[in-house]
């Protein structure tokens, strides 16, 4: 299983779910990479997707938000409002999605946004925080 590759598709299932509309997911550009590009609420939003293990050092992918993360994130961002200027007429976010991956036996720290359970790995993937706005453009 591709741990980044699922959790990005755990915040996609839960965008859905909640009325959002995936327009295209790891979108690549030379320099940079944005894990997840959304329109909800008539909003575009560019979403990273931070999935970590249960112990982990960066506070579950928040420590590895650096201001040069942002930034490269905020310059592919802009160079895909360029490739879809049609686009470019919607207000921007920048959010972030915090997945946690772990065996299915562990116990849950709180409540989970939303929960992707592997049945031939066993394991859990919990979207366990999504900020909205997490950084500026």
């Amino acid at each position: 299983m591709d741990t980044g590759k699922t959790g990005e598709e755990v915040v996609a299932q839960w965008l859905v779910s909640r009325g959002g509309r995936i327009l295209h997911q790891r979108w690549r550009w030379k320099r940079g990479e944005i894990d997840i590009i959304a329109i909800a609420s008539d909003t575009l939003l560019f979403i990273e997707v931070k999935t970590r293990n249960r112990s982990n050092w960066d506070a579950d992918g928040l420590l590895a938000i650096t201001p040069q993360k942002q930034a490269r994130i905020v310059s592919t961002a802009q160079l895909f409002l360029v490739k879809h200027p049609h686009l470019a007429e919607l207000p921007c976010r920048f959010d972030v999605a915090i997945v946690r991956h772990q065996p299915v036996s562990r116990s849950l720290d709180g409540t989970p946004l939303h929960i992707f359970t592997d049945p031939t790995t066993k394991q859990s993937l919990l979207l366990t925080g999504y900020i909205s706005g997490a950084f500026d453009g």
